[in-house]
């Protein structure tokens, strides 16, 4: 089966919560994720540029998060 692509993640969550909450609650989820990325990055010793998330793929983590904290309430 294949995953859906973050447009129909971001269509859930609007689902869930509205227009203008999921877009505030996916811009939070999407600092805290660069915030995480860049700690981590930060902490360690070795150069992790070969490991270093994409733009795209925290964007996807956030989208992720989100969802998961909306399926939860219901």
């Amino acid at each position: 089966m294949q995953e859906p692509s973050n447009r129909e993640i971001m269509q859930r969550i609007v689902a869930h919560l509205g227009k203008d909450v999921a877009i505030r609650m996916v811009n939070e989820a999407y600092n805290a994720e660069i915030l995480a990325n860049r700690l981590g990055r930060m902490e360690a010793k070795p150069p992790l540029s070969k490991m270093t998330p994409t733009s795209h793929d925290l964007l996807r983590l956030a989208l992720e998060r989100v969802l998961d904290v909306c399926e939860l309430a219901k």
